[in-house]
């Protein structure tokens, strides 16, 4: 039964291989198939490269076809087996084991060049031209670069950019490659460049609140953080030089100290038009007056600071930032109420300091002034773990 099986499925190869190969005999087909272990594919192909090789006058003389492949039987290369495989894997085609640095993107000796002079020259043109301004920019970290611009008494530059954004490269040929704004900011400013794809800067972003798309420009103020001023987009280089004008005369010290001064101006003036005493403050005042070396208001008195051993997830810690830059750093717990932050403040005065202040949380893009009557402790407040200013009134 398996014989006949046999049978009948080679006589459908037969079949199959003289339907394909018109006017060929039984014979000549079950030769090719033979040759071939019955694979109809391998015996259609090996019967056409036979044909090809052979006299148009003996196409047609079937014994002859077989006689004339076995005595060139060493010539003819056997069908080539069919292959699939897969030339680029999806993962390989959109990773590279090589990082790209941004400052890579336009330089000349990355670029192909060609053999021809005038395309290597113009390739050098193009890359010098969209270059960032090695020579303006400051090498080192955000925060490296905030205390270096304090120290020197500069102002802080953060241009934050994108390597898929053209804008951005526009902007170092256009602006920061002028010739008039490379001055002003060698003479006043210290310029930091980020991209936003780098962990800082997606920080800057997130903690300035940056909603425009790069290229951004923030001026800082590095003593205290706050942001002064900011561009984005198209930045036109004769306007962006005058808005710098403003902060060229005085660094960020002497603008601190101008500040203090005109809020000491107003106190004066304010309490020389009183004509009773203000030591009766309410709950709702966040200053403490001074009149010639008597404090009129008391603050609660300091508790001790909580020890080491203490339970961590009771305990908060404030960083008190004087305006003379010192900067006192103090555990409380998170159930005491805020006035202890007052009453740590006047402690680390020295007495001729010891005038008309108040408190104000650093937030990014602003400042909160703390009030003094504010019925909270430090973990319902959102001090805990925070940065606080004191400044003159």
């Amino acid at each position: 039964m398996k014989t006949e099986t046999m049978r009948d499925d080679q006589q459908k190869l037969i079949s199959s291989f003289m339907e394909i190969a018109i006017g060929q005999t039984k014979d000549t087909a079950i030769q090719f198939l033979k040759a071939t272990s019955w694979n109809l594919e391998e015996a259609i192909n090996l019967f056409l490269i036979h044909r090809q090789n052979q006299p148009l006058c003996q196409q047609n003389a079937t014994a002859q076809y077989w006689s004339d492949y076995q005595e060139e039987e060493h010539i003819i290369p056997p069908p080539l087996p069919s292959v699939r495989a897969t030339l680029y894997d999806s993962s390989s085609m959109y990773q590279t084991p090589v990082q790209v640095c941004p400052e890579d993107i336009w330089d000349a000796e990355s670029e192909p060049s060609d053999s021809k002079p005038e395309a290597s020259e113009e390739s050098r043109r193009l890359s010098s031209l969209y270059r960032a301004p090695l020579k303006l920019l400051f090498q080192g970290s955000f925060e490296v670069a905030k205390s270096t611009s304090s120290r020197q008494n500069l102002w802080l530059l953060v241009n934050l950019q994108s390597t898929t954004e053209f804008a951005s490269h526009m902007l170092n040929r256009d602006l920061w490659a002028n010739e008039v704004v490379s001055q002003a900011i060698e003479s006043s400013f210290i310029l930091s460049q980020l991209y936003d794809d780098t962990t800082e800067g997606k920080k800057i972003s997130t903690f300035y609140r940056i909603e425009s798309s790069p290229p951004v420009v923030l001026l800082i103020d590095p003593i205290t953080g706050q942001k002064m001023r900011s561009w984005s987009g198209e930045i036109e280089a004769h306007g962006f030089v005058e808005d710098l004008m403003k902060y060229m005369d005085d660094g960020p010290h002497e603008y601190m100290a101008s500040l203090t001064r005109n809020k000491r101006m107003k106190t004066d003036k304010s309490l020389e038009t009183k004509e009773e005493d203000t030591c009766s403050s309410s709950n709702q005042t966040i200053t403490h007056i001074v009149e010639k070396d008597e404090t009129c208001l008391e603050f609660p008195g300091l508790t001790e600071e909580p020890k080491g051993d203490c339970d961590k997830s009771l305990v908060c810690s404030v960083c008190i930032r004087f305006p003379d830059g010192r900067r006192k750093q103090r555990k409380f717990l998170k159930s005491e109420p805020i006035q202890l932050l007052w009453s740590f403040s006047h402690s680390q005065m020295v007495e001729s300091e010891k005038k008309v202040f108040k408190l104000v949380q650093a937030i990014p893009g602003a400042s909160k002034t703390l009030e003094y009557g504010a019925n909270a402790t430090f973990d319902q407040s959102g001090l805990a773990n925070s940065i606080v200013s004191v400044t003159w009134e």
